[in-house]
């Protein structure tokens, strides 16, 4: 039986995560497995209205099923669990804004005023027109991808600092993975993330950008001195 994981230091991760191609076909831990989901949904999020849905796909003929939807990628297959990120534009409407409320007051927020904002404000935004021509709104696809990807980025980062190996993964078809995963029309499919232990060796070290390229101080093209 697979065994719980140590915890690496983050800045060792962030060091060291490459994103891994072939992995062994391992089962991960269920304690370790629980702690990477939770992590995710430990992500903030705007308004906390968590937008974000993750699909666990760990049984053998569902991952062979999924590879088909991701271009007949081996890691998919290969992986201890695939985790498909899934965004709802539309959960605020179908109770998601009220249960956000709830959860505000059992943590010790009561300020009624404060929630009947919330409420006009997000309703204001999110049942407006993001995205018309010459307005300030996202659109409904780059709102929900923005607040995914940050609890996405989350779980992959406590997948590393359990010592798993990670792919994060953009290459699939959407709608055969809606298809075979049972997801809402409505929702997208944000990214995917293999996560088991790597078959052979890690990737080289790709390098980075100098700061030169990347990060200006004050406005675009100023160079920055730390």
């Amino acid at each position: 039986m697979a065994k719980v994981a140590g915890e690496k230091p983050f800045s060792e991760v962030i060091k060291d995560r490459r994103a891994t191609n072939n992995f062994e076909e391992v089962p991960i831990h269920a304690a370790d497995l629980e702690k990477i989901i939770r992590a995710g949904l430990e992500a903030p999020s705007g308004y906390n209205l968590q937008p974000w849905r993750f699909i666990v796909v760990r049984e053998r003929e569902q991952k062979k099923k999924l590879r088909q939807a991701a271009f007949g990628q081996p890691k998919v297959e290969e992986a201890s669990a695939v985790v498909v990120a899934c965004g709802d534009p539309k959960g605020w409407k179908d109770g998601d804004l009220e249960e956000m409320i709830r959860l505000a007051q059992e943590h010790g927020m009561n300020d009624d005023n404060l929630f009947n904002t919330i409420r006009q404000n997000v309703t204001n935004f999110l049942g407006g027109n993001p995205g018309k021509p010459g307005g300030t709104e996202p659109t409904w696809d780059l709102w929900v991808n923005r607040h995914v990807m940050i609890a996405f980025t989350t779980i992959m980062w406590m997948a590393e600092a359990l010592g798993y190996d990670t792919a994060p993964m953009e290459g699939f078809m959407e709608n055969q993975v809606k298809q075979l995963l049972h997801i809402p029309e409505r929702v997208r499919v944000v990214a995917m993330l293999a996560i088991g232990r790597r078959k052979g060796p890690d990737k080289p070290y790709g390098g980075r950008f100098d700061t030169s390229r990347t990060i200006f101080a004050e406005e675009w093209g100023k160079k920055i001195e730390f």
